[in-house]
Parts: structure tokens; sequence; C-alpha cells
């Protein structure tokens, strides 16, 4: 009889059957391999080197059935037919673990693995050709309650783990084992009782610490672990077949999501708003500053303009410094350099080049070469010298974006609690990404890393090399409650049903764009604009048809900050989200703030800002006929900020 893999049975209530030895009752992973059979005398032990010796009778060769493969393989197939006899005493009743199908089950693995090629999950991690990463099932075999886990960094680092929270277990895949360490939460459901020895876990997602290179699971250190995060780490089917898994396995849901558990293997969004590209510069100082593709494409101007200008002063430089520079001395050259130095004091050095012969004509060549080499590397030197005194070395810029989900939830199952929120900062983004991401649309996403989370949202990180994104059908988006509230167009006029602190979109004239200043932290530009839905029978009125929208920047050296154009004014620009702030009871006006996420249109043909399209053009044709109108409102405007002049 072949067993092929290591069973785990279901729990059962049943008591053990008082006939089962003290021996079978008390075998475990850890000392299954010293196991010893008795002969049919009852005299003689038999063990894993009996055992060795009769696979090698039947055929085994020690080349590859070794001594420590037979202990290995003994261990395993001890420990399950242990387990048979103990779960099932009515139907084992002894017939399972008997010597008879130890030495079958060795025969039968030695069929396998040597002769059929056959390598099991973990030996095929550990000879570096499948990733730990790969769905399988796993059993728990052992905790390691005296591991150290303070000397052992590396997992504890990877896994984001405190010393005193992590955990090591063994884990099997039923014909070798090896270490994991268990993440913080992990370790709590072990401490638990959640998680127990024999215990199948489906993992996906793991990692691999400690590991250098392809080893045998025979000959490998206790320093290499995988590492497991509880959003890829599930209890399964204690039926389910050991080893890597075929398929996608179930995406983990939303709301399940643990923020410091790791990475995500797949989970199921709907995108409710896609946010414009970012870019993070890291400075010299170690801090850093986000700018708007706007931004970014007037400080890499700015950038080239001032490292074309130090350039060119270096080159300047070293051109009027050229004739004291020709002082190279080199003995394999020296021949070269004299003949320089009688052209450069010679009247008519053309007539002395003719009359030189062929390896004088070498040497004076080779010489120029090196010399112009040199000059070349020294100028290299002095402009790379130049840029770092100057804070223009390169600059150290990652693009990004962001992405506001929510986690999609089945029409069947909806419950009272509202679906969680996240938010995803997509890192170095695809083309693909880029244009193809669309609001409104559900995803199935693999490799998110959760960052953090607060009571509403969860907050999360992918890299656009790695993080796939799929979209579902429509087919499938109908079993799931409905995530997304298209954007429209606010008007002034309905300003108050926005609550505060919530995104919205709007069409306006601008009416004024304000200087930029600078206070204690930051640099700030203030533009106010309006839409003409508010009626101008009342004076008070006139002030509440006004919307002062607040841009700020981090960067308070960053003399070159204007994200809005003074010449803006006049015309009709689509803003998309902007975030609400409290209203200026004082000055009767309306007031939102430009945030990193805030992006502004004057062309609002394209995807993003289309839906402001048909409230621009109202808007254009009220502001052709209320010039007057315009005018007093930036007048007011002009009153408000303290500037009186024209």
């Amino acid at each position: 009889m072949y067993v092929k893999e290591f069973i785990k049975v279901p729990p059962s209530n049943q008591n053990m059957s008082e006939v089962l030895s003290d021996q079978i009752r008390c075998i475990k992973s850890t000392n299954a391999e010293k196991y010893t059979f008795r002969d049919e005398t009852g005299l003689n032990c038999i063990g894993p080197e009996a055992f060795f010796h009769m696979l090698a009778r039947t055929g085994g060769l020690e080349q590859y059935a070794s001594k420590e493969w037979v202990i290995n393989h003994y261990k395993w197939i001890v420990w399950k037919l242990a387990c048979y006899e103990r779960y099932y005493p009515s139907k084992a009743a002894g017939k399972f673990f008997t010597m008879s199908n130890v030495l079958e089950e060795l025969k039968y693995r030695y069929e396998r693995e040597v002769n059929h090629g056959h390598r099991s999950a973990i030996k095929r991690i550990l000879e570096g050709d499948a990733s730990p990463s790969l769905m399988m099932v796993l059993c728990i075999s052992a905790v390691c309650s005296n591991c150290d886990l303070k000397n052992d960094t590396s997992s504890v680092a990877e896994t984001g783990a405190q010393n005193s929270n992590a955990t090591k277990v063994e884990l099997t895949d039923g014909w070798y084992a090896m270490d994991a360490v268990l993440d913080a939460q992990l370790s709590k459901q072990l401490a638990a009782g959640k998680l127990f020895v024999g215990q199948k876990l489906r993992i996906w997602g793991a990692g691999l610490c400690g590991w250098v290179g392809p080893v045998s699971p025979l000959e490998v250190s206790r320093t290499v672990s995988l590492l497991l995060h509880i959003n890829g780490t599930y209890r399964t089917h204690w039926a389910d077949r050991l080893g890597f898994c075929k398929g996608v396995g179930a995406p983990l849901a939303f709301r399940c999501i643990k923020s410091n558990g790791g990475p995500v293997p797949l989970t199921l969004v709907g995108v409710r708003r896609i946010y414009p590209l970012l870019y993070k510069e890291r400075l010299s100082n170690g801090g850093s500053i986000v700018r708007s593709e706007r931004m970014e494409s007037k400080m890499v101007q700015l950038y080239n303009q001032r490292r074309s200008t130090v350039v060119e002063g270096i080159v300047s430089e070293f051109q009027r410094g050229a004739k004291d520079s020709n002082n190279y001395n080199d003995t394999d050259s020296e021949e070269g350099a004299k003949i320089l130095r009688i052209l450069e004091t010679a009247a008519e050095p053309e007539v002395l080049m003719a009359e030189m012969s062929p390896e004088q004509l070498t040497s004076f060549a080779t010489y120029q070469a090196k010399l112009e080499a040199t000059k070349q590397s020294d100028m290299e030197k002095a402009i790379k010298k130049a840029f770092e005194g100057t804070g223009l070395g390169e600059r150290e810029v990652t693009p990004f974006m962001r992405v506001r989900v929510v986690g999609l939830t089945n029409k069947i199952y909806h419950g009272k609690d509202s679906p969680k929120e996240g938010l995803i900062t997509i890192w170095n983004p695809t083309d693909k990404q880029q244009h193809e991401l669309a609001e409104g649309q559900a995803y199935s996403v693999a490799g998110l890393v959760p960052i953090n989370s607060d009571a509403n949202t969860l907050y999360l990180q992918a890299r656009g090399s790695t993080t796939k994104w799929q979209p579902l059908s429509s087919q499938v988006t109908e079993h799931f409650m409905r995530f997304h509230s298209p954007r429209k167009s606010v008007l002034l006029s309905g300003l108050g049903e926005v609550p505060l602190s919530s995104e919205f979109d709007i069409a306006a004239v601008v009416v004024y764009v304000g200087e930029v200043f600078a206070d204690p932290h930051q640099r700030k530009q203030w533009v106010f604009v309006t839409d003409g839905s508010i009626s101008e029978s009342r004076s008070e009125e006139l002030s509440n048809s006004l919307l002062a929208i607040s841009f700020c920047s981090s960067d308070i050296d960053d003399s070159s900050f204007a994200p809005v154009n003074s010449n803006l004014a006049g015309s009709t620009v689509g803003f998309c989200n902007l975030i609400k702030r409290a209203k200026d009871q004082m000055n009767h006006l309306w007031v939102a703030e430009a945030t990193e996420n805030s992006i502004y249109f004057l062309n609002l043909d394209p995807r993003p800002c289309s839906h402001l399209k048909n409230a621009a053009s109202l808007t254009q044709k009220w502001a052709r006929m209320s010039s007057l109108t315009l005018d007093k409102l930036r007048e007011k405007v002009l009153f408000i900020i303290g500037d009186c002049k024209g």
C-alpha cells in the first residue's frame, strides 16, 4: 500500500482506543526518526539503519538513498502512519503502522524521487528551482519554542516583527521540512491555539531568508527560513494535498487585510478615484518633496538650465587655461611633448609637420590623444565637483500615483458594515497603469503591501512593474454591491451640500491669481474663482459667489513655486479633487484646498476632466456676458486681500 502524502485528519471528539500502544501515542515529528520496530522474535530493534540496508537489498543505490535520505523519509513515514493509528483506531487497528508499510513507502519514495525525478515543494524551493511565493500547502510539524530570534536579525527584519512577538515553526510537505518565521499576528494565532502541530496551511506570497544558493534539504542550515505573513497564510482543509497548488487561489477579502500583515497575494477592489501622477524627490538633507507633473516639468527645466550654466563656465575656464595645462609628462610620450612645444612656438608648424617622420607623427598623435583624455577627465571631475557645490547633483526622483479603492462586497453576504476603503500608492507606475486604470472598474490586484491603517482607510503600496491589475468582467462585477459614484461638476450654488473635508470638482472662471508668499512652513498661493451660478440680486450674494482656492508647497526654498500663472485670470478652468474647507464667514467666501492630488485643466476634453466640459461651457458663456460682475468680484477680492490698487 502506498500512502502518497502526509495526512492530517479532521478534529474528532472520539476517545482514543485504549489498545493503542503508549509508544505510538507518543510519536511526534521530533522523535519519529528514533522509533524502532521489533522483529518477529521481539528481541531485535529495527530502526532507520536497518531500513537503509533493506532498501539497498531491494535495489536502492546508496549514491541516491544515503543514510541521511533514509532517516529523513523514515521520520515522515513513521509520523504519518502513527497519525493514522491514533486518529482512526478502529479502522487502522494496527494495519497501517507496520514494518512492511514503512519499507513499501521508502521504496515508493525512491521510485518517485530517484527514478522519476519527482521533487517536493520544499526541495524545489531550496534547490532554487521554485519561488517560495508560489501558493502551496504545508503542514506544521513542530513549534520551535527554543529558537533564538534575537540573534536571527535577517528573519526579524524581513518579517517586520519584533523579537518578542515572532515565532519559528517547522513546516513539512510530507517529504522534507524547513523552518518558517511567523509574523507577529501569526505568532498570536499560534499562542491562542488557532495554529497547532499537524495543521495544514495554505501559504501564498511567502519570503525566504538566509538562502544564498541551491542547497539540498538534507544539508540546509537552520538559518534558512520561510517568512510567513498573516495576509498570505490561511488555514486549509485537512484533506488538501500537500505541495504546490495548481491554479490561482481565492482572493483575500479587502476588509480582512491586516495593515502589518505582509504582502497581499490577491484581493478584489473597486476603483473610486484615480489621482494625477506625482513626483517625489529625495533631497540631500534626507528630506523629500512631492511635486505635481506641471511643477516637476518646471523643476526639470530650471535644473537643466542651471547645470548648463555651470558646464559652460567650467568649459570656458578650461579653454582659457588650455595652454597652461600642456605639461603632460609621460616617458612613453616625451618625444610627443617636445614636438608639441616646438610646434607651439614655430612660425609655420605645418611645414615642420610635413617634414616629420611617420614615427614622430605617431608619437605626436599619441601624446595629443592622451593629453585630450586627461583634459576631458579633469573637466568632468571639475563639473561634478561644481554640481555638488551648487546643489545640482543627480536628482533622486520617483514618479507615483494614488488610487482610491474600496473592497468589493458580495450582494448575497452584504452586511450592515460599510465596505473598507483603501488608498493605494503605485510607485513607478507603468504606462499601461497610467492610461488604462479606470474609475468605476473592478479589479483583482496581486502584490499589494499594506503599510498603515486608520478607522476608515487602509493605506497600501504597489510597484508598477510587480503589481498586477486584472479588470473583472461586467458579468463578475454584477455579483458585487455598487461601489462607484461618477464624478460630477459642483456648482458654487450647491457647494453647501458638499461635506467638509470632502473632494469635489468644479469648472469656474478665474477672477484673480494671488502672489506667491511664504509663511513659516510653506509657500502658498490663493486663486479666486466663480461660476456665475449664484444670483446677483443682493450685495452679499456677490461675495458668496467667490471660491478661494489655496495652493501650497512644503518646499520653502523653492522660489519657482507658482502653481497657477497670473495670465490665467479670465480663463475658464476645470479643477479636480479640491478639498472643501470651512467657509470664511467674515468675507462670505467659500474656501477650498488644492492638495497634492488636486489638478486643473484648461482643455476639458481628456478623460480625467471630461465631466466638467458642459459646466465649463455654461460658465464661459456666462463670463462673456458678465464682464461688469467679474470686475466687481475682482475689486472685492482686492479689498479682501488688502490691495486696493486697480
